[in-house]
């Protein structure tokens, strides 16, 4: 929660580019960017990744979206999967 408060105070560039070299880390430990939405290692970067889909899912739709061309192009570049799958060992 102090970080969630903290973040209030960052410049929303400098607080993308934190959270995206997060996703990088995060990928690199775990080999995918499928972060849990509530993921208690850090919620912030849960967040972030449901945020994201959820632009991406209205920029498909033709709907205004706030996700800049910019930052899907370079989360495409990491490999981001901008649909979420069920995990296969886990039941719905």
């Amino acid at each position: 929660e102090w970080e969630a408060k903290q973040d209030r105070c960052v410049p929303k560039d400098k607080l993308w580019e934190r959270r995206f070299e997060e996703l990088k880390d995060f990928k690199a430990r775990t080999g995918h960017c499928r972060v849990p939405q509530k993921y208690a290692e850090n919620k912030a970067l849960g967040l972030l990744v449901s945020n994201k889909r959820c632009q991406y899912r209205l920029q498909i739709q033709d709907k205004p979206s706030n996700m800049s061309i910019e930052r899907a192009e370079a989360l495409d570049d990491i490999g981001f999967e901008w649909e979420a799958k069920q995990d296969r060992h886990f039941p719905k």
